[in-house]
């Protein structure tokens, strides 16, 4: 996806071939070589992070964060968007 392509809920995403991640402490950094940076995820982007090795919607995303954590469908759809 282009930067300038909107996330929404109906959006397919998928990490980035090139990024790495490594867990340091309790949580995970995404690291972007070609880039040059370097991100700092805490639990919940680092569980955004697991559940988009393979193509997913945006929407199945939230699901799967719903059955797991206390948040609101709105709330969890808003901050996934950010996140990605």
């Amino acid at each position: 996806m282009s930067a300038t392509t909107r996330v929404n809920s109906h959006s397919i995403v998928r990490r980035g071939r090139d990024i790495s991640f490594s867990e340091l402490d309790e949580e995970l950094l995404a690291i972007d070589a070609q880039a040059g940076y370097c991100y700092s995820l805490n639990e919940s982007a680092g569980r955004v992070w697991a559940l988009i090795p393979a193509p997913i919607e945006v929407s199945e995303i939230c699901a799967r964060l719903r059955r797991e954590y206390d948040v609101d469908e709105a709330t969890c759809l808003n901050e996934v968007i950010r996140l990605l």
